[in-house]
């Protein structure tokens, strides 16, 4: 009675059209969702790299141990009659470089490590992570920072002289700021904090290392400026 124009051919690709949107549903929709999902997974997998944590222990470490650094010059290079303080740039990098490429990631395996061997918290954990904390991450930072900062200057020969005159004398100072630090980190801490932290009160720790090296290698030059006058007093 009605006619349309619809041809036999025509009815059956309706009929198989009606028969495709009772299996899969409307097609709209789908592929609306399919490109939203798409779209998310874009948008993780572009954002992947700032949440990488590796990354992020790395990011926060560098720019803290840069921080303590640049504090530290402050406190050294002041000078008295101008009250301006002067700033080495490359000894600054060396540093904010050493807690971006080595401290930082090697602070997120550790702490994860420890967490992982001992994840219950009771008093025989905590003290055995205190401990090890001391006996293990300290001594390895210490010859990492001393090695860093003495290649990037191409002065790695000195590195043995270094290690025999000043590892053992920062390896004490150390504990008595790291061992109430690292009690206050593994007691009250959530591990995803631990590295931030960890490397806040490394900023005082990074001062304190720039500060006593820096005051170490002035003695070492003021020595030898005396030793060369004393020496051409003697020649007159």
């Amino acid at each position: 009675m009605f006619s349309f124009g619809i041809g036999p051919n025509g009815w059956r690709m309706f009929q198989r059209h009606l028969q495709q949107i009772k299996k899969t549903g409307r097609s709209g929709p789908r592929n609306m969702s399919a490109s939203s999902s798409s779209a998310g997974a874009s948008t993780g997998s572009s954002g992947g790299m700032l949440s990488n944590p590796v990354l992020k222990s790395g990011l926060i470490s560098g720019s803290l141990s840069l921080a303590g650094d640049l504090i530290a010059q402050v406190l050294t290079n002041r000078d008295s009659k101008s009250g301006t303080s002067s700033y080495d740039a490359a000894r600054a990098a060396r540093m904010g470089s050493f807690g971006l490429f080595f401290y930082g990631p090697y602070q997120h395996f550790w702490y994860r490590a420890l967490d992982r061997a001992m994840p219950v918290r009771n008093m025989p954990n905590f003290l055995a992570k205190v401990t090890l904390n001391q006996l293990c991450l300290a001594p390895i930072v210490i010859a990492g920072v001393f090695a860093w900062n003495l290649a990037l200057q191409n002065k790695i020969k000195e590195f043995p002289d270094k290690t025999r005159r000043d590892f053992v004398p920062t390896l004490h100072a150390g504990w008595k700021f790291w061992v109430p630090a690292a009690s206050v980190n593994f007691l009250a801490v959530p591990l995803q904090h631990q590295v931030l932290y960890m490397s806040l009160c490394g900023v005082v720790w990074t001062g304190y290392l720039s500060y006593s090296s820096a005051i170490a290698t002035q003695l070492q030059e003021a020595g030898v400026g005396n030793t060369e006058k004393g020496g051409k007093g003697k020649k007159k």
